[in-house]
């Protein structure tokens, strides 16, 4: 890399000058002070998650089928047109209805999968989801609704049966929801118990929960939050019940982060709450303290307005999460279903909203990451928003570390030599990053990410390859070679 020799040579004559200095004895002048400290991270490409949220409730992106092959093909052509676009991260919802997508001994099979609630598909969804992402080196993040159960069209409407694993004690019905009652300590065990049983017996990179907690207020207009009891029973230590009402909520988000670091501590804990705090606090959901606290690892607001400079707009949004979100990640989750939606407005008509609202991310460089919603909106392309996509993510990305460290860092490849136009290397790590410079360029991009020791380059420009581990810790970068 050109600005990686650039830093060393800056080093180099530092130290040279300092070690004569150090010769010349009594009156032989001061030393100079030593250089800053150079992030060798700086002459490579900023790391970035790139996601899509895939939505199974009422299989608004999967599965449009019920039988098995067709489900199976849904998915992976799904994959393969993300590894186009040069995504690397899935969050599929593989619980979005106090059901499952795996045999769970907590609740039932989905009835999104086969059409009937507790009918065995056949095939593990969850893990044929996961090998098919991991295959393709997508990371895999299983998202999960928390405390709901069902929902219906209006209070007057009926719900689907209660599953016979869930007790009819635990359940909360309002207006047009159905849910876990949130103020059990047995229900706040259970949440709890149902990712630690996912992560245990998967290999789940993330656990991700979206925006819903406490129901909207709309679904119990006409009843309010129906907790009195349970406030005299559980809610003593609060001075009021809607301090209880958070209470809860915060205290099911600290058992997942302590259930995730106890048992599987390399998988990251992720929410996606509206982009309103306010909002979100309508839901009993104090986004800002989980950050605070470090509750959680990343935090994906759904910032899904127009750009603009009202209160209520993106660029408003994008630059106050990241001065609210302390020491925890923050991500961007945009809106590519508004894309060619009449009723979303002028500016959701043309692609370039959606490079802006890319570009105002850009500036602040705390934010790690975008994710999609939704999958359907992806593929459809409506007004040429996945074209744009295709130049924002024009070259592969390096994911960010994120959550805690379970290894140690990779070793550096070396005896790196070029064959012709074969790249080759040792490898160290779970995969090496290649990275070039093309020729007059002063800035690299990837090339690849591979599990393999050898690559066939093309570009001509200087090249050099990293390792990354599991945890998305890379090493140092090797020494440089020419392919001209």
């Amino acid at each position: 890399m050109k600005k990686h020799f650039k830093y060393i040579a800056i080093i180099t004559l530092v130290a040279f000058f300092a070690s004569c200095n150090k010769d010349d004895g009594p009156g032989g002048g001061e030393t100079p002070p030593p250089a800053p400290p150079v992030e060798e991270e700086d002459a490579l490409p900023p790391k970035e998650m790139r996601a899509v949220w895939i939505a199974t409730e009422s299989s608004i992106d999967w599965p449009r089928s019920t039988a098995m092959a067709a489900q199976k093909k849904e998915y992976t052509d799904y994959l393969d047109k993300f590894v186009e676009l040069n995504i690397n991260t899935v969050f599929v919802q593989v619980r979005p209805r106090a059901d499952a997508f795996y045999n769970s001994p907590y609740e039932s099979w989905s009835r999104f999968i086969t059409g009937t609630a507790g009918k065995d598909p056949g095939y593990d969804v969850l893990q044929f989801f996961i090998d098919e992402a991991h295959a393709r080196n997508l990371e895999f993040h299983a998202w999960l609704n928390p405390f709901r159960i069902d929902t219906r069209a209006s209070k007057t409407g009926a719900y689907i049966a209660l599953d016979p694993k869930i007790p009819k004690e635990w359940v909360k019905d309002y207006d047009r929801w159905r849910i876990y009652n949130p103020a059990l300590p047995d229900v706040q065990q259970r949440v709890a118990d149902i990712v630690k049983h996912m992560i245990t017996n998967y290999d789940v990179d993330g656990i991700h929960f979206d925006d819903y907690f406490y129901p909207d207020p709309g679904y119990y207009a006409s009843t309010g939050v129906d907790d009195a009891e349970e406030y005299a029973r559980y809610g003593t230590e609060y001075a009021t019940v809607q301090d209880f009402r958070f209470g809860n909520v915060n205290t099911v988000v600290q058992k997942i982060q302590k259930t995730i670091a106890d048992n599987k501590p390399g998988v990251v804990f992720s929410i996606s709450p509206t982009s309103n705090v306010n909002y979100n606090k309508s839901l009993y959901a104090d986004v800002e303290k989980w950050c605070k606290e470090g509750w959680i690892d990343v935090v994906i607001p759904q910032i899904y307005q127009q750009t603009g400079s009202a209160q209520n707009e993106f660029n408003y949004f994008v630059d106050y999460w990241p001065h609210s979100s302390f020491q925890v990640v923050p991500m961007i989750g945009y809106a590519i279903h508004k894309f060619g939606d009449p009723a979303a407005g002028a500016k959701f008509q043309n692609p370039s909203e959606l490079v802006e609202q890319f570009r105002l991310a850009g500036l602040q460089k705390k934010i790690q990451g975008s994710v999609l919603y939704n999958t359907s909106s992806v593929v459809a392309n409506k007004v040429g928003v996945t074209d744009a996509l295709k130049n924002i993510y024009k070259y592969p990305a390096v994911r960010p570390f994120l959550g805690r460290k379970t290894l140690s860092d990779p070793k550096t490849p070396d005896n790196v030599a070029l064959n012709g136009a074969t790249l080759s290397w040792n490898a160290y790590g779970l995969q090496a990053v290649v990275y070039v410079t093309p020729e007059n360029a002063t800035e690299p991009h990837v090339v690849t990410i591979t599990s393999a020791s050898s690559y066939r380059v093309s570009e001509k420009g200087q090249y050099v390859v990293t390792a990354v581990n599991k945890d998305n810790n890379e090493s140092r970068i090797s020494s440089p070679v020419t392919y001209k």
